[in-house]
């Protein structure tokens, strides 16, 4: 494969991992069951045997959709569904996208007039290729409802949400399956010393290599992988410059209203001291004895209010 290191399209790219785990072929359903097994041995749930793609990579549904969500929905032989996606970027924000992409996923199963028991549990995996978690060291955690003061009661099966962040994961904890995967993601393409080690120690891992080969040998996948990519980073750069735009505009209209807040009390303030001073002209004014319209000539002041310090006088 000639092809320079720079154009290789990066394992975490979302459409390879489509094509890696959810094409429905025996192949494509080996790795994901083992890459799910190996989340589920991490983290004390029973393995799975079986998988059935819920919505097989096809390639001719996202080329004319570049922004599209890029999933892999598979469900097991005990009716649980698995959905796995990837994320590059992001933030602690994407706690809240998680749970609402997994909300989405759990209601879209129910139909007009069905049972609520007709609704499969269902266990988001999201490989992040960012800190989410920077609270907590390991770099897989996953959260369930449980009670707040019993910890150890779960409500239930149907939400457990899994978070992969590649960034915490070292060379070094190669000490587990799923640790195994996690590397692989982070150095296929990039990191050939990794590699060697990597496809050494698992065949998983150089089934997973030669998928990769293959999908990087294919010019119109990797041509719409990188379109992927550079559509989501114009997105995220006019939704930033959208931000920015919005928080100026925000100083400036602060900016402006204190402005014109100060101007303002400028004015009453001048307006209150020249009303002072018309009122104590008046005064002085009517107490040398002069007429009601003199007075009201010279200190600017209104008949009625003129009158109305006469008769309080």
């Amino acid at each position: 494969m000639n092809i320079r290191k720079e154009d290789y399209v990066k394992a975490t790219s979302d459409i390879f991992i489509k094509y890696l785990f959810g094409m429905d072929t025996k192949e494509s359903n080996h790795l994901v069951l083992s890459f799910i097994n190996s989340v589920l041995k991490d983290s004390d749930f029973p393995a799975i045997t079986k998988v059935i793609q819920k919505n097989p990579f096809n390639y001719k549904e996202y080329v004319n959709d570049k922004l599209s969500i890029v999933d892999i929905e598979v469900e097991d032989e005990n009716k649980k569904l698995f959905n796995i996606e990837v994320q590059s970027t992001g933030d602690t924000g994407f706690r809240n996208r998680a749970l609402y992409y997994w909300a989405k996923l759990y209601v879209s199963q129910l139909k007009k007039g069905d049972q609520y028991d007709r609704i499969l549990p269902t266990i988001g995996i999201n490989i992040l290729d960012f800190l989410l978690l920077p609270e907590l060291p390991a770099y897989h955690n996953f959260f369930m409802i449980t009670d707040g003061r019993e910890s150890e009661f779960v409500l239930t099966d149907h939400l457990i949400i899994h978070f992969l962040e590649l960034p915490k994961i070292k060379e070094k904890e190669m000490s587990s399956k799923m640790a195994g995967w996690l590397l692989y993601f982070k150095a296929e393409g990039q990191d050939k010393k990794m590699m060697k080690i990597l496809l050494e120690s698992d065949e998983d891992l150089r089934s997973a290599h030669e998928m990769y080969k293959a999908f990087n040998s294919n010019d119109k996948l990797r041509r719409y992988a990188f379109a992927r990519e550079k559509a989501e980073m114009d997105k995220r750069y006019f939704e930033n410059m959208a931000k920015r735009r919005e928080a100026e505009g925000l100083q400036r209209g602060l900016e402006k209203g204190l402005q014109q807040g100060i101007e303002q009390g400028i004015e009453k303030g001048i307006e209150k001291g020249i009303e002072k001073s018309s009122l104590e002209t008046a005064l002085k004014m009517m107490k040398d004895g002069m007429a009601v319209d003199l007075v009201v000539k010279y200190s600017g002041l209104s008949v009625e209010v003129v009158k109305g310090l006469v008769e309080s006088e």
